[in-house]
């Protein structure tokens, strides 16, 4: 009897110890505050892997409120809301990373795509310059750019240097590439 009282009253104090060290960090605590965004940012990133933007879209907005000065939730709002088509509400949130990370290559990717829909066609060439100033190896933009500048803007020389460019830059370059380039080709 004696045992089990021993037994029972060491597993008691380390629960309690256990308890004392799982326990809410201190506020202001930069660490725990930083691993505290990443976990809940990770919580709200499998929302969206898993199909629930609404809840996605909350999480996000929270995080945004709670961490106005980190890019991240923002630009997820962002891509939210253009994967919605509410491409005002998508440039916003844009507009508003790139206030807080002014080299943000996928805002500024977004916003280029943006811009072009809108036929801003210098506003879009302008985004994506900006994307490949901060990353010239961002194959986003480099395609997109490619497009503007081949489809709308009517510059297949230039455009081939960056569909060549792009190949080179992508994990897996788009299947139809090759159709692109000998169609600028032929263009020029």
């Amino acid at each position: 009897m004696n045992w089990t009282r021993a037994y029972g009253i060491c597993l008691l104090t380390v629960l309690a110890i256990s308890g004392c060290v799982s326990a809410p960090p201190e506020p202001g605590d930069p660490t725990s505050d930083e691993a505290l965004l990443q976990a809940l940012f990770r919580e709200a990133v499998q929302t969206i892997e898993q199909g629930d933007l609404n809840e996605a879209r909350s999480r996000f907005e929270q995080l945004a409120r709670d961490y106005p000065d980190k890019a991240g939730p923002a630009a997820n709002l962002g891509i939210i809301a253009f994967t919605e088509g509410d491409f005002e509400t998508a440039k916003q949130w844009f507009e508003q990373v790139l206030g807080v990370s002014p080299q943000h290559v996928h805002a500024l990717n977004y916003l280029g795509v943006i811009a072009r829909n809108d036929g801003e066609f210098s506003e879009a060439e302008q985004y994506y310059r900006a994307a490949l100033a901060a990353d010239q190896d961002y194959a986003p933009a480099i395609l997109n750019l490619a497009f503007l500048l081949d489809i709308y803007l009517g510059k297949p020389a230039k455009a081939v240097e960056l569909y060549e460019r792009y190949q080179s830059a992508a994990s897996e370059p788009h299947p139809r590439l090759e159709d692109w380039i000998f169609d600028a080709k032929n263009r020029i």
